[in-house]
């Protein structure tokens, strides 16, 4: 799959400067090209790799590449969902991450990286919305009203991997820049677009990895708001967790979460255990649980799951610094 997908991508690249008129042949061609880049495994190049440097590197001219081909079929709705969903992974492990674990001295460049992740964030997201409302007439519209049950009748399980990177785009422009304002009122927005994913579909790692930060950060209001929006949804919440035995307190649910996540990833993927170091044991002020939950993220061997290589990778970067800078996040005498 690797060597196809880049020679997928070289012959995009050749395709997209041809400036003699489209013929038959290149139409043919142009259509099974993107056919490939849209197939669900066609990240596999980059998330296999275990060189996040050269992944970062590569990774400008491969999203421009993909959005050339979209402007080129604007119809196509996977090719459209795609693009976004790399915009969104590569915003969040190569814009904000790094962005993040600059030193105190380079905030400028902390804020400037901050600035371009929201922008690439927002980039992401929109695509994978447009991607949505092309499947389903009306989605953008309906996403912007006071009801979203006509949202949740129509989106069905194969919406669940879009509507996953849809929410973390979204809620990756709010984690770069939490003042703005306009945008928080807005949250709402893709914590439906998450809780209807795991209502879908909650066998999905990542969905629950994600949910230990919207128990332990997201603000309250949001998730009432929401379940105001769409009745069925916050029903489905509600008999969710009462099945599961779970209580209502965002400790207990971020628990639940990260359980469901370790066991679905068969404890291969370090973020879970990143999110309960940084979202709760930073909030319970609690460093021991905060180095141990780092400590067994960087247990992971990265060649266990191949797949996944590079996000590993890039992972357990972020738990080292983490361990590395654990006096920034504890009010304690080291």
């Amino acid at each position: 799959m690797k060597k196809s997908l880049l020679a997928v991508l070289l012959s995009a690249a050749a395709v997209l400067m041809l400036s003699s008129c489209r013929s038959t042949i290149e139409n043919m061609a142009f259509k099974s090209i993107a056919g490939m880049l849209s197939a669900p495994d066609s990240s596999g190049v980059f998330t296999s790799d275990d060189d996040p440097v050269l992944i970062g590197d590569a990774l400008p001219l491969a999203l421009k590449l993909y959005e050339m081909m979209l402007e080129k079929d604007p119809g196509n709705a996977d090719l459209m969902a795609v693009t976004g969903k790399n915009f969104v992974m590569y915003s969040g492990a190569f814009v904000q991450m790094p962005a993040d674990m600059l030193e105190d001295q380079y905030w400028r460049e902390a804020d400037k990286g901050r600035k371009r992740a929201k922008k690439l964030y927002k980039r992401g997201r929109d695509y994978i919305l447009g991607a949505l409302d092309l499947k389903h007439e009306g989605f953008l519209k309906a996403l912007n009203s006071s009801d979203y049950s006509s949202i949740t009748d129509v989106l069905d399980a194969e919406d669940t991997d879009n509507l996953y990177w849809a929410a973390m785009g979204w809620l990756g422009m709010v984690s770069t820049d939490p003042m703005d304002m306009e945008l928080l009122t807005t949250v709402d927005k893709p914590l439906m677009l998450l809780y209807r994913a795991m209502q879908l579909d909650d066998s999905v790692s990542a969905v629950h990895t994600a949910m230990i930060q919207v128990n332990l950060s997201v603000p309250s209001s949001a998730i009432a708001t929401m379940r105001e929006k769409c009745p069925a949804l916050s029903s489905f919440i509600d008999d969710y967790y009462n099945k599961a035995g779970v209580g209502k307190s965002p400790a207990e649910r971020a628990e639940f979460h990260f359980n469901k996540a370790v066991e679905l990833s068969s404890g291969q993927d370090p973020s879970p255990y990143i999110n309960m170091a940084t979202a709760l044991c930073v909030k319970t002020q609690n460093v021991e649980s905060f180095r141990n939950y780092l400590e067994k993220a960087l247990e992971i061997n990265p060649d266990d799951n191949p797949e996944s290589k590079l996000m590993i990778v890039v992972y357990q970067d972020k738990a080292k610094w983490l361990l590395e800078h654990v006096e920034d996040f504890f009010l304690v005498d080291f």
